[in-house]
């Protein structure tokens, strides 16, 4: 069975973590804001600027955000096809470890949770925020 990828514009396999990412696309694009043309899917890690070690790694989905001339990552998440647990928040910080987004996402079946670094301590907030809450984060 497939199901359409509308950021890679095709069909893909549709395994149990890729109906949780493709439930997170359609919901950051058609209810919460974030530009289609923005997102990423399936990015390689090493393929980014800030990718370093990152080889053979793929980011689930990327997100980014306008910076002066440039693109910034706004968010990256991660799909489980499993119930979240702290494997995969480790997954998610670690790979943000190199590429520096100010947000992470979880996604799972029936769960979502957003994460970022306040005052050195990891926040969280059980939903994914709209893209114009994220931007109010920023400082720039």
């Amino acid at each position: 069975m497939e199901i359409r990828c509308s950021i890679r514009e095709k069909w893909v396999t549709a395994t149990p973590e890729e109906e949780v990412r493709q439930k997170l696309i359609s919901k950051m694009i058609s209810e919460l804001g974030y530009p289609k043309s923005l997102i990423s899917v399936e990015k390689e890690i090493a393929s980014l600027p800030s990718g370093g070690l990152g080889m053979g790694r793929r980011l689930d989905l990327i997100c980014y955000t306008p910076n002066k001339e440039k693109l910034v990552p706004l968010l990256i998440a991660e799909c489980k096809a499993v119930s979240l647990d702290e494997g995969a928040e480790r997954q998610v910080f670690g790979y943000n470890s190199t590429i520096q987004a100010p947000f992470l996402c979880l996604a799972g079946k029936s769960e979502i949770k957003t994460l970022w670094m306040s005052q050195g301590k990891i926040a969280s907030v059980p939903f994914l925020p709209f893209y114009k809450e994220l931007l109010k984060g920023l400082c720039y």
